[in-house]
């Protein structure tokens, strides 16, 4: 994995998902774009991060990071860091797939993307 040398994101009002993060230079691919730290909790709240069995972070950018099915990035749980999954230009919306690394939401929702509830690995349930 390659290392971004700063944390070149801004938080502002996303189109369709309240506040979000957002490049403000180009990334790209395989790189940290950051590394998590923060509060650990045993479960899960509206703005954490899963980050082990038991184990969501709170930190203070994650979580602004919206849900994607067509994610920018993925969460790598051991290093507690965000990594890009393709070239991420600048003015794009940093998100992660919900469904692929949570267990349980504190709030699930319904998904702008495909409509489907967005519960967690655990809860999902044919739709």
């Amino acid at each position: 994995m390659k290392k971004a040398n700063i944390q070149p994101f801004f938080i502002i009002r996303s189109s369709s998902h309240g506040l979000g993060v957002f490049a403000i230079k180009d990334i790209k691919k395989g790189h940290v774009l950051f590394k998590m730290t923060g509060l650990i909790k045993e479960a899960p709240t509206r703005t954490s991060v899963q980050v082990g069995k038991h184990k969501h972070i709170e930190d203070r950018l994650a979580g602004f990071v919206n849900h994607s099915c067509h994610p920018t990035a993925r969460i790598a749980k051991r290093a507690k860091s965000l990594i890009s999954l393709r070239d991420v230009h600048k003015g794009d919306e940093v998100t992660f797939n919900y469904n692929k690394n949570e267990d349980k939401l504190a709030a699930p929702f319904k998904c702008d993307c495909c409509n489907k509830t967005i519960c967690g690995r655990r809860n999902r349930r044919r739709q």
